[in-house]
């Protein structure tokens, strides 16, 4: 499977995990799929995915979630 990288994350996408772009830096980025990390095994064969970087330097990974869910929630 080929994942791509993302300015922003794809609406509708579900966050599969947090992760440091390399080790013992401060650069995070957010892998998202297109399907829900919960859902049957099989539909995950197909599944598209995503690295989407999250701007900023954070210390931790609760400080990396913290702004990709800011950075993605929706705006009214």
């Amino acid at each position: 499977m080929r994942t791509t990288e993302r300015d922003r994350p794809p609406s509708g996408w579900f966050v599969v995990d947090v992760m440091r772009r390399e080790a013992r830096k401060w650069d995070w980025a957010a892998l998202v799929t297109d399907t829900r990390p919960d859902d049957d095994p099989e539909a995950r064969i197909f599944a598209k995915q995503c690295w989407v970087p999250i701007p900023g330097k954070h210390r931790n990974r609760d400080a990396a979630w913290d702004m990709f869910e800011a950075m993605s929630a929706t705006r009214h």
